[in-house]
Formats: structure tokens, C-alpha cells, sequence
């Protein structure tokens, strides 16, 4: 079974290391949330969740089955996030691990999770 085009797009996009640069440059509106996921409060985890499925189309991204900080989405992994929204966990996965790896390294001052 083949994907759709828009899934390869998706993986592309996500996989090249220009991602952050390409996804600005689109005209894309960040959400109004701190750069550091580590610093997220519950509000800006649901903020950030829906800001992503607006983006990617992503259906059915149940934000109560998210009710934690942005300290707390550091230490799930790709398949809790899978678990909580099947279609799309892995791309937020990934768009979180980007942003967490972004903040860790333009300012290595800060502890880790």
C-alpha cells in the first residue's frame, strides 16, 4: 500500500536538517510559546499540539490525553506518543525532539531533561 504524496512531503520536510528554516520561511505563525519545550506549561503543550495538527491536517489530536508540562512530554517516547494520537504521534514526536534539541544546543547553559 502506498502512502499519500502529502505523507512523503511530511517526512521529507521533517528529515531534512533545514526543517526549522524551511518551515519559517513558509510564513508558518510559531505558536506564542517559550523556544525551550523544557520550560512549557500545560497551556503551551496544548497550545503547541494544536498549533501541530493545524498545521499537518492532523485529525483527531486529543489534547486531554496531554495534560502534563513540557518537562513531563521530555520523557515520553515516540511510541507514548503513537499511543495517545495514532495518526500524527510520530510527527510530533519529531517536531518535539527538533525543538528540544534546538533549545539544548543554542544554549548549553541550561540543564538537560
Amino acid at each position: 500500500m502506498m502512502g499519500l504524496p502529502g505523507d512523503t512531503m511530511q517526512t521529507e520536510l521533517l528529515s531534512s536538517p533545514n526543517y526549522y528554516n524551511h518551515w519559517i520561511s513558509t510564513g508558518a505563525n510559531e505558536p506564542n510559546i517559550p523556544q525551550d519545550p523544557r520550560y512549557w506549561t500545560r497551556h503551551d503543550v496544548v497550545t503547541w499540539l494544536q498549533y501541530m495538527a493545524e498545521m499537518h491536517h492532523l485529525p483527531n489530536v486529543a489534547t486531554d490525553r496531554f495534560i502534563m508540562n513540557g518537562k513531563a512530554l521530555c520523557l515520553m517516547t515516540v511510541s507514548m506518543f503513537l499511543d495517545r494520537v495514532p495518526l500524527g504521534g510520530k510527527l510530533l514526536y519529531k517536531d518535539f525532539q527538533l525543538r528540544l534539541a534546538r533549545a539544548m544546543y543554542s544554549n548549553e547553559s541550561y540543564p538537560n531533561c
